[in-house]
């Protein structure tokens, strides 16, 4: 039985988007020395391996080092003639290949100068010295981290960052529109829970899990509940992934989560929104992926094999009932906000730092039961505000509004009273 590595299953097309190769170079390589060599279809079409475009990277990666294409291959088989594996091996007199270190900090510049052709040459020679899966997280998972960074610090504007992501997720298509077809049963569906937008994490995890032969649907942004059970309705996935960014949608996921386990099924969660606050995974009923990407194919086999999966989800009664009253509430207050502090509302509200609705941090603290999940995002908040020199005083008043009005609507609740304790002390610090 084969190795799964020397499957035959990638097209030409498919080895084109994984390794930038053009075909008529292929196609000389295999006439004129003999690799790699594919299998041909009944209808003659060619099909590689996966081992086929590691030596195709191994090759091009000879050539960009300044080694002929000839010598190149004569080594390959040279080291194999040797029952040695050349994608193990140091290549002698070639010169040591730029880490994938020195081309992210090449390719964050490259998109913060909003230089296209130069951040794609970066991506190409990338992928031909490193596997894919490494080039996605080192060079563009990362690299965002880095713009989004320099974004919080004001050092970089969300026109960079939106540019930069651009350039990650049209890589991203391409790879996993590469990816070869599922040779595993299990169907696994992956989405953003609702108001969800950011989706380079959803693709990662479509690449890895796709690469290791699942059955992988996914649907996108910004998932409504509805549409979430249809698709359950239609797909019958065996796993349901989500992934989440932001605090607010951390809760909708957790929403998403109880439909999901509500019918049987099982659900899995990651996203950075849990790397940055691990206290807003408690109360979600599902099993959270972990943050290191490699690892994520043993968790989801982990997850799909264990009879009894993730947790409850069932939010201790003290926060159910404060969040039931808050959304009942919340109308009334934002009026009394909007009628004693309208200015100061319309301020943060129109500020050009994306979405920012104090009420919405308040209400997601809630859904996750924990009120510290409150404080820490505001604090992020007005840093934010600091680092761009925003109106942190209009904030600051915001924050002030909806504590007075949680004390007159909601002066019995203890949960509730906690919150405004919180939103009190964060206005003052």
């Amino acid at each position: 039985m084969e190795s799964e590595d020397r499957l035959p299953v990638y097209t030409l097309k498919a080895v084109i988007r994984e390794t930038g190769i053009r075909p008529d170079t292929l196609r000389a390589w295999e006439r004129r020395y003999g690799l790699p060599r594919p299998r041909r279809t009944s209808g003659g079409h060619r099909l590689y391996s996966r081992r086929d475009v590691e030596m195709i990277r191994w090759l091009l990666a000879r050539q960009a080092e300044g080694m002929r294409i000839g010598r190149a291959i004569a080594l390959w088989k040279a080291l194999e003639a040797e029952g040695r594996d050349p994608l193990g091996e140091p290549v002698s007199g070639a010169r040591e290949p730029m880490t994938l270190e020195v081309m992210r900090r090449a390719w964050v510049e490259a998109a913060l100068r909003f230089d296209e052709e130069e951040a794609e040459r970066i991506w190409t020679e990338a992928v031909a010295l490193y596997p894919p899966e490494r080039v996605c997280r080192a060079l563009l998972e990362e690299g965002l981290a880095e713009i989004g960074a320099r974004w919080y610090a004001g050092e970089a504007t969300a026109q960079q960052e939106h540019f930069a992501s651009t350039l990650a997720l049209r890589r991203l298509n391409a790879l996993v529109a590469a990816a070869p077809p599922p040779t595993r049963p299990e169907r696994i569906l992956l989405g953003c829970p609702p108001e969800e937008t950011h989706t380079l994490p959803l693709l990662m995890l479509a690449l890895v899990l796709r690469r290791r032969g699942w059955d992988v649907k996914d649907l996108g942004a910004d998932v409504p509940l509805l549409q979430l059970e249809h698709g359950l309705e239609l797909m019958r996935p065996h796993l349901v992934i989500m992934t989440a960014q932001l605090l607010y949608t951390a809760a909708t996921l957790a929403d998403a989560a109880l439909r999901v386990r509500g019918r049987g099924i099982r659900f899995a969660f990651g996203g950075g929104i849990f790397h940055r606050y691990p206290e807003a995974r408690r109360f979600i009923a599902g099993a959270y992926l972990g943050e290191r990407w490699e690892e994520i194919p043993q968790r989801v086999e982990e997850i799909l094999s264990d009879p009894h999966p993730g947790l409850s989800g069932s939010l201790p009664p003290e926060y159910a009932g404060a969040l039931t009253r808050y959304r009942l509430l919340r109308p009334m207050m934002e009026a009394r906000l909007a009628a004693r502090a309208g200015e100061a509302v319309r301020a943060v509200a129109a500020l050009d730092l994306g979405l920012v609705e104090p009420g919405r941090i308040l209400e997601a603290a809630l859904r996750l039961g924990e009120i510290a999940l409150a404080r820490q995002e505001l604090r992020w908040l007005a840093g934010l505000f600091q680092n761009h020199h925003a109106p942190l005083e209009a904030l600051r008043v915001v924050m002030r509004g909806y504590a007075e009005a949680i004390r007159e609507l909601a002066p019995d609740d203890p949960v509730l009273l906690r919150l405004a304790a919180t939103l009190e002390e964060e206005a003052e610090a």
